[in-house]
């Protein structure tokens, strides 16, 4: 959990973060807008926000890529 008053952690969680769909997920055609399903294939890359790409690996529902520039 991020500390409230802590701005490195708060942008942190904003950050956009790449990650690959492991599962297909309906609901979420957001993130892909050249679709008007309304629904995200599995192997789909999107970027979407850090905190939610930590959801989603919890639930494994996708895969997240880490950028370059956090790779050790």
């Amino acid at each position: 959990m991020t500390n409230y008053y802590d701005v490195d952690d708060i942008l942190a969680e904003e950050e956009l973060v790449p990650a690959v769909f492991q599962k297909t997920a309906n609901g979420v055609g957001i993130f892909d807008c050249c679709d008007d399903t309304n629904k995200v294939g599995a192997g789909t890359e999107v970027e979407m926000p850090f905190w939610l790409a930590c959801d989603l690996y919890v639930k494994q529902a996708v895969k997240i890529k880490v950028p370059s520039c956090f790779d050790t």
